[in-house]
C-alpha cells in the first residue's frame, strides 16, 4: 500500500493536482483538518482515483477536465460539489464567461432548470470569488 502523504492523502499526484484545482487553503480546509471520519476517508479516495489517476491522464489538459466536470456537475444538478468545480476553474484560469458558456450549453442537452440552478451558483461563486481578490 502507498505511504501517505503528509497531508494524510494517499496519492502524492492525487494531492498536487487537487492543490492546483482547488488551492491550498481548500485543500487544507477539506482533507488536511476535515475530522477524521467516513467523509475525510471518501475524499482520500477521491485523491487516489479523480486527481491521481484520472485527472493526472494528460490526454485532456486540466481546464478541459474542470469544464467537463462543471458541465457534468450542473447537468445532473450536483450544485455543492459544483459550487467547488467552478471555484477550482477559476483557481486554473478559465473565465467567468467561459463557466457561463458551458452551462449555458448544459441547458440546450440537459435542460433549463438544472442550467438556470448551476447558473445561480455560479454567481454565487463568482460574487465570492470576486470579494475574496
Amino acid at each position: 500500500m502507498p505511504e501517505p502523504t503528509p497531508a494524510g492523502g494517499l496519492d502524492a499526484a492525487g494531492e498536487r493536482i487537487a492543490r492546483q484545482l482547488f488551492g491550498d487553503e481548500r485543500y487544507e480546509r477539506t482533507r488536511t483538518f476535515a475530522p477524521d471520519g467516513y467523509r475525510a476517508a471518501l475524499l482520500r479516495l477521491a485523491d487516489r482515483v479523480v486527481f491521481g489517476t484520472v485527472y493526472a491522464d494528460d490526454t485532456l489538459p486540466l481546464r478541459e477536465r474542470s469544464l467537463c466536470t462543471i458541465a457534468v456537475l450542473a447537468a445532473l444538478g450536483h450544485e455543492q460539489q459544483l459550487r467547488a468545480h467552478i471555484g477550482g476553474a477559476l483557481q486554473v484560469g478559465i473565465s467567468e464567461e467561459g463557466i457561463a458558456a458551458v452551462i449555458t450549453q448544459v441547458a440546450m442537452y440537459a435542460g433549463y432548470p438544472p442550467a438556470l440552478n448551476a447558473m445561480a451558483a455560479a454567481e454565487e461563486v463568482f460574487a465570492s470569488w470576486t470579494e475574496g481578490a
